[in-house]
């Protein structure tokens, strides 16, 4: 019986001691944990402040020159040895200067022959004329006079009367006329001229060698007017303005330079959902074919902040240290983006943003602010 009194009462007081214990560890979970400052995380923050942001979108695209031609010959014949510059790439011809000659010997002597056909033709009305159609007959006489077979010919008399008109249709004055400018016109094309300032960018014949109708002979450019074409979403088509100025900001480019929006496509492209803009810039520092990398203006958002594209998370919210130096989400909306940064709205001034990246970050994570 003694035992047993002894037995239960140790049990009891096993009881107690578990019940105590069990109590002090609750008590010690309800307890407000203590952090040491010198192992909490430290974060760097910015304090936002709203203001208007510029929208501005960067694209690559290929300069091409805006004044270029195909150089293509109407007539045959074999190209005549240049006088002073070589028709190879890279060449520089002045407006009016000959580019190409195409030997026209055979075709200027049949041009020669018909000149001398209309001047036999006249010869042989100039009796009539002084006789029937005296008033006119001191300017055909000049005509004939002044008139070569070795220059290309002037513009013929005007008729004084439609009788003196209907003689000389008669007697084939005017259709040979025309024949004799429509050679002239052909053997001009002998002789290819630049038709503007600009440089031989491709040659595809050498000295010597024969050339047919249609064929082309090469490309030739003006290197000081240039233009690219880029893809700008169409959602910001309202933004763009003809005449509007948008800068080169490639790396290898030193100098700004700056064009402007000259044409603007009317077709969406219904894959993209772009349309095409092109930009033209005056600069004899830029080549033919050359990638360069352009910024569109395309006005500003006011009230928002920029902030790096690496602190939007799911591009819905951001971290923000709160006023107890815990970490707290914050949803924004972004507005734009390029390549690096972002601009959101939904921040409000004063708001402290987390700019530094925190491994294993959550909310509600204590923090140590550092301003920066």
């Amino acid at each position: 019986m003694r035992k047993s009194l002894v037995s239960i009462g140790f049990g009891l007081l096993l009881l107690i001691i578990g019940i105590f214990i069990s109590n002090l560890i609750v008590d010690l979970n309800k307890s407000e944990p203590t952090y040491n400052n010198n192992s909490l995380t430290s974060v760097y923050i910015e304090v936002v402040k709203n203001g208007s942001n510029k929208i501005e979108i960067e694209r690559n695209g290929k300069l091409q020159s805006s004044n270029r031609i195909s150089i293509i010959s109407e007539v045959q014949g074999i190209k005549k040895k240049s006088r002073n510059k070589s028709f190879k790439e890279g060449e520089r011809f002045n407006k009016g200067e000959t580019i190409i000659e195409i030997n026209s010997e055979e075709f200027n002597s049949k041009v020669k022959q018909s000149r001398s056909e209309l001047k036999n033709l006249i010869a042989s009305v100039l009796p009539d004329i002084k006789i029937d159609y005296t008033e006119n007959f001191n300017k055909w006489k000049n005509y004939f006079d002044n008139f070569s077979v070795e220059k290309p010919i002037s513009k013929i008399p005007e008729s004084a009367s439609e009788k003196e008109n209907l003689f000389l249709v008669g007697r084939g004055i005017e259709s040979t006329y025309y024949k004799v400018r429509n050679l002239e016109e052909r053997l001009s094309k002998y002789d290819i001229k630049a038709p503007f300032s600009g440089i031989l960018v491709k040659g595809n014949i050498s000295e010597g060698a024969y050339i047919v109708p249609n064929q082309i002979l090469g490309e030739f450019i003006d290197p000081n007017n240039f233009e690219v074409g880029i893809n700008i979403p169409v959602n910001f088509l309202q933004k763009i303005k003809l005449n509007q100025s948008v800068s080169i900001i490639s790396e290898d480019i030193k100098d700004n330079v700056l064009g402007k929006i000259k044409r603007i496509n009317r077709k969406v492209d219904e894959m993209t959902q772009t349309v095409k803009i092109y930009i033209e810039f005056n600069n004899r520092n830029l080549f033919e074919g050359k990638f360069v990398e352009v910024k569109v203006p395309l006005g500003v958002i006011p009230n928002s902040q920029l902030i790096s594209r690496s602190l939007l998370i799911n591009d819905r919210y951001v971290f923000i240290a709160n006023k107890d130096d815990k970490i707290s989400k914050v949803n924004v909306q972004p507005i734009f983006y390029n390549k690096e940064n972002v601009i959101v709205t939904g921040l409000e001034d004063g708001t402290r943003l987390i700019t530094s990246n925190v491994s294993g970050i959550y909310e509600g994570m204590k923090i140590k602010v550092v301003q920066r």
